[in-house]
C-alpha cells in the first residue's frame, strides 16, 4: 500500500476544459499548456484526457517533453515554447513538432539545419513585447521576420507573445504589450506576411480580456483549477489534484514535549502527535514547518515542528481518534473541509504554480 499519492479528478478536468472552450470567441482554439509535467499533475494522463475532450493543441517548454508527448498522442499538435537547438530540427520535422523562433539568428540556424536535412520546419515566431525574456524585440521584429521568411526551409505558421502582468497592474502594462503586438502584426500584414495562427493570451489574460483571444489562447493554471476567483472572470474552474498521505504513527505525549529537528515546537499541554509519511523530498516545503495544516478525519490539524525529509508531525489533540493508517489530505477535500495549493502557497509566500510543480510524488491515480 502506497503511503503518499496523487489523485487526478479527470471529470473535473473535462468540466474545466468544456467551460473554457465554451467561453472562447468564435474561431479561437484552446492551447492547453502541459509543460513541467502538466504543472506537476502528470503530463501524459492530463494530455490524454484533453485529447479525448477535443483539445487539439498542447504546449510544452522543452523538446524532450514534446517527443514524449508525441509518443503518447500521435495526432495532437504540439507547440514548444522553449528554444529548440539545431540538432533537434530533423526530429522536429519528422515528429511534426512546432517550435518557436526567438531571434533572427536562431531562425537562420534552424533553417540551415532543415536545409541540410532536406526538410521544411514549421514554426511560430515569439515576439518580446515587454516580458523581457524570449523573443524578437518588438521594435525590430517586423523587419527581421520579413528577412527570416525568405529562408526556404522555414515556414512561419504563427506568431505569439507573452504578457508579463496580464492580471492587471496600475500602469496597465498588459495593454501596452497588446498594442505593441498588434503593431507588429499590422506591419507584417502590410508587407504581405500574414500569420495563420496568432496567440497572445495566457490564463490571466483570457480571464479578463475576451477581445484578446485571437486564433488561440494558451491556458495552463486556469485549467488546473486555479486563478478563476472573482466576479469578473469569464469562467470558474476547480482544482483537479488531490495530494494525500497516511498517518504512520500516533503517540500520546506530555506537556513540554519537543517535536522534530531543532525543537522548534514544544507541546503546551498533553496531546497526541501523528507522524505522516511525507516530507520535503516529496515536495512538501520546509516553509510549512509550524505553519501548514492537513486534513485528517475531515478536520484541520496543524503541522508542528520542522518538516523533515520524509516525515511531518501533526498535533491531533489529546483525545484524538486518529490512528495509524488514516488518510491525510495535504491538498484537496475531506469532509466539509478543503486545502488548496493556494493556501500552501500563501503559507510559503509563493504562488500555486511552485507548490504544484514541486510535488515529486510518482504514484498518480486517475479517477
Amino acid at each position: 500500500m502506497k503511503n503518499t499519492w496523487i489523485e487526478l479528478n479527470m471529470e473535473s478536468l473535462r468540466a474545466n476544459l468544456r467551460s473554457m472552450k465554451e467561453s472562447l470567441r468564435p474561431g479561437a482554439e484552446l492551447v492547453f499548456v502541459v509543460k513541467s509535467n502538466g504543472y506537476g499533475h502528470g503530463m501524459v494522463p492530463i494530455s490524454r484526457c484533453a485529447w479525448d475532450s477535443g483539445i487539439r493543441w498542447l504546449a510544452v517548454t522543452h523538446f524532450e517533453e514534446a517527443v514524449e508527448l508525441r509518443k503518447a498522442i500521435p495526432d495532437v499538435k504540439i507547440l514548444v515554447l522553449g528554444v529548440i537547438q539545431p540538432e533537434d530540427v530533423s526530429e522536429a520535422i519528422k515528429l511534426r513538432i512546432t517550435p518557436i523562433i526567438v531571434s533572427k539568428e536562431h531562425a537562420v540556424q534552424l533553417a540551415e539545419r532543415a536545409s541540410t536535412d532536406g526538410g521544411t520546419l514549421r514554426c511560430h515566431a515569439k515576439i518580446d513585447t515587454g516580458m523581457g525574456r524570449l523573443g524578437f524585440m518588438w521594435e525590430t521584429a517586423g523587419a527581421e521576420l520579413l528577412d527570416v521568411a525568405e529562408q526556404g526551409n522555414l515556414k512561419i505558421d504563427g506568431i505569439c507573445t507573452h504578457f508579463a502582468s496580464a492580471a492587471g497592474t496600475p500602469d496597465k502594462f498588459a495593454e501596452t504589450q497588446w498594442g505593441r503586438f498588434q503593431s507588429v502584426i499590422g506591419e507584417l500584414d502590410r508587407s504581405g506576411l500574414q500569420m495563420s495562427f496568432k496567440h497572445a493570451s495566457n490564463s490571466a489574460a483570457f480571464a479578463k480580456h475576451a477581445e484578446w483571444d485571437l486564433d488561440g489562447i494558451r491556458s495552463g493554471i486556469l485549467l488546473y483549477g486555479y486563478g478563476s476567483k472573482g466576479s469578473d472572470t469569464r469562467v470558474n474552474t476547480v482544482p483537479i489534484l488531490n495530494w494525500k498521505t497516511r498517518v504512520v504513527q500516533v503517540k500520546a505525549v506530555p506537556a513540554n514535549f519537543r517535536v522534530s529537528y531543532y525543537s522548534t515546537y514544544t507541546t503546551p499541554m498533553p496531546t497526541s502527535i501523528a507522524v505522516l509519511n511525507v516530507g520535503y523530498v516529496d515536495g512538501y516545503s520546509r516553509l510549512l514547518s509550524n505553519r501548514g495544516q492537513v486534513l485528517i478525519r475531515g478536520r484541520r490539524m496543524p503541522v508542528v515542528g520542522a518538516v523533515t525529509m520524509n516525515f511531518i508531525c501533526v498535533d491531533v489533540g489529546r483525545d484524538s481518534d486518529v490512528v495509524a493508517g488514516d488518510e491525510a489530505a495535504l491538498i484537496g477535500d475531506q469532509g466539509e473541509e478543503s486545502i488548496s495549493a493556494s493556501e500552501l502557497a500563501k503559507n510559503c509566500r509563493t504562488i500555486p504554480y511552485e507548490i504544484l510543480t514541486s510535488i515529486r510524488t510518482d504514484d498518480r491515480r486517475v479517477l
